[in-house]
């Protein structure tokens, strides 16, 4: 045989060993690794969580209980992750058995966002005009409580509603304070018709005509009323203002 035939069909022998080799150990040294994916703040199965093995391009995922199961090879870095996780890698130990099981927690990930600010207007200018055309909703009602709201006719209101409850504890209290203060001073009607000073008070009235004067009807009709309605006082206010 030729001396390059030789040198050939040593090489291919030599290469298919080697090969036959290499298959053998790689098929003596995979190695079946499992376990469940967790999280690690509260042990919480991670279901769907991808398991990728970098050096051979496989992968898998877990299940509902984040179980999984995947065939690796001493000394593979195995690549977890999941969405809202931190990546996580797991190295397969030299000295492994033909299986191999983990428990593999993985730790949150908190991102904090850039504040983002979003105008509806393109400019400052076009913001100014929309905000003063801009309509308040229910603006006949808004109108109608600033009308009412008036000073003026919060003062007519006043002055025709009678006394509320404290307001007529308050009068009975006075009367009896100046009842109080002044008993000692006290005049039966029999002392004033024989009082002097009472009749000369009472013949300067005749004279200057104060029995004719009518103001006191005028104050009566300022007096405040009582059992007014609202539907009154609305007549009345609404009859007021037409007559201006």
């Amino acid at each position: 045989m030729p001396l390059t035939l030789r040198y050939f069909a040593l090489f291919f022998t030599l290469a298919g060993l080697f090969s036959f080799q290499s298959f053998g150990q790689g098929q003596d040294k995979s190695v079946i690794f499992s376990g469940r994916v967790v999280a690690e703040r509260n042990s919480e199965f991670l279901p769907s969580a991808y398991v990728f093995n970098p050096h051979s391009g496989r992968g898998t995922l877990t299940d509902n209980f984040g179980n999984f199961s995947i065939y690796v090879y001493p000394g593979d870095s195995i690549m977890f992750s999941y969405v809202g996780y931190k990546k996580k890698f797991y190295l397969i130990p030299r000295d492994v058995e033909q299986t191999h099981q983990a428990f593999v927690r993985m730790a949150e990930e908190s991102r904090v966002l850039a504040e983002v600010k979003v105008f509806p207007y393109n400019t400052e200018e076009a913001f100014k005009k929309a905000f003063l055309e801009m309509k308040l909703d229910n603006e006949a009602g808004r109108n109608a409580l600033a009308k009412n709201l008036e000073q003026s006719k919060l003062n007519i209101l006043s002055l025709q509603a009678g006394l509320s409850g404290a307001g007529n504890f308050r009068n009975f209290s006075d009367q009896m304070t100046y009842n109080m203060a002044n008993r000692g001073f006290y005049q039966s009607p029999l002392m004033a018709f024989t009082n002097p000073f009472a009749w000369a008070q009472f013949i300067q009235s005749i004279k200057r005509g104060d029995l004719k004067r009518d103001d006191y009807k005028k104050a009566f009709e300022d007096a405040p009323s009582e059992g007014v309605s609202r539907q009154k006082i609305l007549k009345e206010i609404k009859s007021g203002g037409s007559s201006q």
